[in-house]
Formats: structure tokens, sequence, C-alpha cells
């Protein structure tokens, strides 16, 4: 009993002394940040975020007359957004950017472009590419409308649920309780709550693997670093994933016949490197990553050493196979000149040669990742990837 008294005691000693010194400690804190939906907004939408974030840039941009009407506006219309009909869609649709916004904005952005670094080659055609991006995640992550491929990249959410109702509303009741604490301005908060609506639809797959270059590709950095390219005909064996369909199976029998063909090629020294690219695409909302699994593959079953293995793990689609493995070897400075090489089934080979494919590219990605030689077998294709195309595409939200 006397160990217990004793106890309490000190227990309303130390909550005693603690309530002293909250108002002094409570200073101390640090700001706090939220990390996914910062990272979110940096990695989709690289150099508004860091424009945005910049004193410099925004003390010129929001001493703009029109800028500033604009912010009136908004500020009226997230105001009454608690009474509109039907929510919560019509919440989410007050989060858009409107066309006269957009249009005012593009205006005032194509002024001051070149006065500060951050800013430099941020024009009218750079911003109203990255509105509509703005919207289009608002749209399919908290209105429910199809993304360019419904089948791997919709929203998890029910739209029509109260729960969802009710989330929309806790976000938008949340926001209007830190004014005027929280400035609620033109870019910071469609931003937000286009990261908040990715999250809260698992759809955070841009910021997965951030130590990429430390930890995964490492090795192989260090031995792209102290290579001679000259010894190899290609720069890289590049095999695209194939994600299996059915849930719990994390390589596909396609897959490990890919691996088989690049594995090849590779012990007659095509190559230095087998880049393997795909993320967690097949089926939807798994947790397997495709270049994960393939690395996995190569090193236990054929014993290819981790310094000979590149992986991409974001690619969802044979377009952005291509265009991120232009990305890595970039950044391994793989010699441009010096061409890598797809290896992959022949049908997938056959269909990366055709006008379709090439077609396909400048519809999705606005560019071609590169120029694709003359197929050299039933598997392999020369590939020279084209640095202009590398560019962060906020339309794929999932893999930018």
């Amino acid at each position: 009993m006397k160990k217990i008294l004793y106890k309490t005691s000190l227990l309303l000693v130390c909550v005693g002394s603690l309530s002293v010194s909250l108002p002094a400690v409570a200073q101390e804190l640090p700001q706090i940040h939220d990390h996914v939906t910062e990272s979110l907004q940096r990695r989709i939408f690289p150099q508004l975020s860091a424009m945005i974030a910049d004193a410099g840039w925004r003390k010129i941009f929001f001493s703009d007359q029109n800028i500033q009407k604009i912010l009136q506006d908004r500020r009226a219309r997230f105001s009454d957004i608690t009474k509109c009909i039907p929510a919560p869609h019509c919440v989410v649709e007050a989060w858009k950017i409107t066309p006269d916004e957009r249009r005012i904005i593009g205006e005032a952005l194509g002024q001051i472009s070149s006065h500060l670094p951050v800013s430099r080659g941020y024009g009218i055609s750079q911003w109203e590419h990255d509105a509509d991006a703005i919207n289009y995640i608002l749209s399919v992550y908290g209105e429910g409308s199809p993304p360019h491929y419904p089948h791997i990249d919709a929203m998890t959410q029910d739209t029509t649920s109260k729960d969802f109702n009710q989330l929309i509303s806790g976000l938008q009741l949340q926001e209007l309780q830190t004014w005027p604490q929280q400035d609620i301005d033109i870019f910071s908060a469609p931003l937000r709550y286009a990261a908040i609506l990715l999250d809260m639809n698992d759809r955070d797959d841009a910021i997965h693997f951030p130590m990429l270059w430390q930890t995964w590709n490492a090795p192989a950095l260090h031995l792209a670093q102290n290579l001679d390219w000259r010894h190899y005909p290609y720069t890289a064996i590049i095999v695209p994933g194939a994600g299996p369909e059915a849930q719990g199976v994390s390589l596909s029998a396609m897959g490990k016949l890919r691996l088989m063909l690049a594995v090849d090629a590779f012990r007659k020294k095509q190559a230095p490197f087998i880049l393997v690219s795909g993320g967690a695409v097949h089926p939807a909302q798994t947790h397997y990553v495709e270049a994960q699994e393939m690395r996995r593959e190569l090193i236990s079953r054929f014993g290819i050493a981790e310094r000979n293995i590149i992986i991409e793990p974001y690619a969802r689609h044979t377009t952005t196979n291509l265009r991120n493995a232009s990305r890595l070897l970039a950044t391994m400075n793989a010699p441009r000149q010096q061409p890598a090489l797809i290896v992959t089934d022949q049908d997938q080979s056959a269909y990366i040669a055709s006008q379709t494919f090439a077609q396909r590219n400048l519809r999705e990605l606005g560019c071609a990742p590169g120029v694709l030689d003359a197929r050299i077998s039933l598997f392999s294709i020369p590939f020279h990837p084209d640095v202009h195309c590398n560019v962060t595409d906020p339309m794929d939200p999932l893999d930018p």
C-alpha cells in the first residue's frame, strides 16, 4: 500500500511539474509536417512545389492585383462550401482550379517566369498542364471519374458511402477551422487536397522507394562510376515487367520467361546491367512490385550479382517502362551514343516495334522515350533513349 501511495504521489508531483512547464515546452515543439502528402506534392509537381515554397517568388506573384482578386473569390467560395449540394461531389468541385483561375494565373506566371531561378522555364504551358493534372487527380480520386487506366488505377473509396461523405466534409471543416492562421491560396489547397485524396485511396505509389539510389541501386551506381562502357555493345538489358493477374502471385510465368531471355543475353556479355522495370500494377492493389520480384529472382535463381541489377519500381505501362529506363540510365551517366537492349517475349517485342506503340507514346507521353532500331531477334530490340522525354508528368500521378 505504501508503494502504491508513493507512486501516486510521485505521479501527481510529475503531472504538476509538467503542467507548470507546458507553455515553455509547447514553444519549443518543432513545426509538424505531413511527410506523405508533402512528398507526393514534390514528387508529382516538383517545380510548382518549389516555387510555392520560395518566399521571394511568393512575394512577387501574390502582389499581382488579379491574383489577389482570385484569392478573395476563392476564400468566399470555400466559406460557402459546407452548404453545397450535392455533397461530397460539390465540395471536391470547389477545390478545383477554375478556367478563369487557370487563365489569369497563367498570364501572371508568364510575366514572372524569368525573374527568379526557381521559376525559370516554368511558363504558361507548364502551368496549364499542372493545373489540368491537379483537377484530374481531384476528379479521379475525389469524385470517382475513370482514370486513364480504370482497371489498375481507379479510386478505392466508395463515393456513395456515408464514410466518404464524412471524409470529404471533415477535410473541409478542418480547413475552415484553421483560418486565418493558415492561408488558403490558389496553389496550396488544391495541391494538398490532391495529395490527400491520393493517400486516402492508397495511391501513394509515386513516393515508394525514396532511397532508391542509396539502397537498391547503390551497387549498380557504384559499378557504373568505374565502368568502361566500351566493353559492351549495350548499356543495359531492359526487361519490362509482366505482372500476374492473380492475387498472391508474386511473379507471372511470362515474367519468368522474360528473365530467362534477359539472363541469356547477360551471359553473352551484351550489357553490364539488367534493368528490370515495373511497379505494383497487376492485379489492382497488389503489394508485389514487379521490379522487386524480378530482382529477387535474378539473385536467388540465376546468381546475378546485385551490382549488375538496376530496378525501376514505378512503371505501370510499357510506355513508361521505356521512359523510366531512360531516366535511370541518365542517372547512371550511361553513354548517350550507346543503345540499350530491350529483351522481352516475342509478342511484346513485336508490339514495341510497331507503329501502334509509337503512336501510343505520343498520345500518352507526348513524346517518344527513345528511338528503336530494327529488331535483332524475336526477343530483342536496340533502344536509344531520348532524355527530352524524361520530364515529370503529373497526369500520371502514380508514376509521374
